[in-house]
């Protein structure tokens, strides 16, 4: 597979947002108080202003641009046998897309005292918050007609290839070469629901506890798909199968995606006192998602099925069952200009490993052109935890012919890490001269190994997947892609004098 993109104008992208808020803290009783607001967010859809922009047209199969001057951009390799339509016969304005106007985002909460003389609340609250986009939907609508993106895939009839090195590009608007991108007209700004409770309470004098659900759903979020991918089948794939043959792979946006995330948070707080103040928090969680941000931080993933998105819905990347962080600062002891005032400082985090989803490469099972796709799994999966087999990877096969795999999103947990990090500081402070202050930092103070992530060769360029079906599966060759936990033991000395 041969891609040419030839490069595209600039884009002088303009947008418009406005925002409206109002709240209020209402004390119904000494023991009960309410905060509640409203919150309006216009979030208006970014155009360019030479109208370099594209957009695709399900119902009539076209390319739309935003007006005829959009023409004066067009690449001289762009066929003119290909129909343009546009934005007026689309139904939007110059950015190919309809503003959202009813983003209307109420909040409410409210702290009740239990009447122990404060000692025990209880705290809860509520909110609607929307999502952004920026200038990100244009460069993806970028391309198409304004740089002549073609994907030749070779084919041999008689023993001749259709491509050589002196021929490696298809021909701007063969059938099946030119790719394209679309965003739906009527892309909302999702949104999430975020809420928790909590009970706080004062253990003992400078020191709480805090038990908390902590709790979030996302609705309508914005997610991809190839709208030109053919039904999985056992014949052959050929641009014929597809729902627009003239057309390569159509990766197109639209919202419908859902998250819930469930958490529960236990914290203990010690407030300064007698050389001492630290902060412990243990959190168990759960994330699951048909979507998440590892393949674009606002469009979100494309799915693999076109035709069924639920079947990625699965475990969120970077969400982990368990985190255990923990920071404090303790006076040492000793007295004198020298010996006293030194403050020792500690950070210690633990936390289980991010999920990543397994994928073959090479076969194409499904005949839909897809190269990277899940496998079939065939008994669960366990865990040998060495660099050599992280997970064992027999457990995955290639699906039967026009199927597909049967193997979940993020099914596969990766290497956790631990974190330590220590300073020294000491301030010595003189009657004429000011202070001078010393400095010595550790970062990962244990110089412990975290293991980095088992992609099989797939680098980073796979978001949250790990390839199975290479001599490098399950395999970890790297270590924790978290810059802290994946670096050796780095320290530093300092000194500042502040007069």
């Amino acid at each position: 597979m041969v891609t040419r993109m030839e490069p595209y104008p600039p884009q002088y992208m303009r947008a418009r947002d406005w925002s409206l808020y109002a709240q209020d803290d209402f004390k119904v009783s000494a023991r009960l108080t309410l905060m509640y607001g409203l919150r309006y967010e216009y979030n208006g859809p970014a155009y360019t202003l030479n109208d370099n922009i594209f957009s695709f047209d399900l119902a009539t199969g076209q390319i739309v641009i935003p007006s005829a001057n959009a023409r004066n951009s067009i690449t001289p390799l762009f066929p003119s046998t290909i129909a343009l339509e546009t934005a007026s016969q689309f139904g939007t304005g110059r950015s190919l897309r309809n503003p959202d106007t009813n983003n209307l985002a109420p909040r409410f909460g409210f702290s009740y005292d239990l009447g122990n003389h404060g000692r025990t609340v209880i705290r809860g609250g509520w909110g609607v918050y929307y999502s952004h986009y920026s200038g990100d939907i244009p460069v993806s609508e970028s391309a198409g007609p304004f740089s002549a993106t073609t994907v030749s895939n070779e084919v041999i009839t008689n023993g001749q290839p259709a491509y050589t090195l002196a021929n490696p590009f298809a021909i701007p608007g063969a059938p099946g070469s030119l790719a394209l991108a679309g965003v739906a007209p009527h892309l909302l700004n999702s949104y999430t629901q975020q809420y928790t409770l909590s009970l706080e309470h004062e253990v003992a004098r400078n020191l709480g506890m805090r038990v908390s659900y902590i709790g979030s759903k996302g609705s309508q979020l914005a997610y991809r798909r190839d709208v030109n991918q053919p039904l999985a089948s056992t014949v052959a794939f050929s641009n014929a199968r597809r729902p627009y043959p003239q057309f390569a792979n159509i990766t197109y946006s639209n919202n419908g995606a859902n998250m819930l995330y469930s958490g529960l948070q236990v914290q203990a707080s010690r407030r300064f006192s007698r050389g001492l103040m630290f902060t412990s928090t243990w959190t168990w969680a759960k994330e699951l998602s048909d979507t998440d941000d590892t393949g674009d931080f606002e469009l979100n993933t494309t799915i693999e099925d076109s035709y069924s998105r639920r079947r990625d819905r699965g475990n969120v990347y970077s969400v982990p069952r368990h985190q255990f962080m923990n920071q404090a600062l303790y006076e040492l002891p000793g007295k004198g200009r020298w010996l006293g005032g030194w403050q020792l400082n500690l950070l210690v985090n633990l936390s289980p490993g991010n999920w990543f989803t397994p994928v073959i490469s090479g076969p194409d099972p499904t005949n839909t052109q897809q190269t990277i796709l899940r496998p079939d799994i065939t008994g669960p999966i366990t865990y040998p935890k060495t660099l050599n087999q992280w997970f064992n990877p027999a457990v995955f096969t290639t699906p039967a012919a026009g199927s597909w795999g049967n193997a979940g999103r993020g099914i596969i947990e990766g290497p956790g890490w631990i974190l330590a990090n220590a300073g020294l500081q000491r301030t010595i402070h003189f009657e004429r001269y000011g202070a001078l202050q010393f400095v010595v930092s550790f970062s990962n103070v244990l110089n412990h190994v975290n293991y980095g992530e088992p992609t099989g060769g797939g680098t980073g360029s796979f978001g949250g997947q790990t390839v199975v079906n290479n001599a490098n599966a399950a395999k970890i060759t790297s270590t924790a892609i978290f810059p802290p936990a994946g670096n050796p033991r780095t320290g530093q000395i300092g000194a500042r004098w502040s007069f």
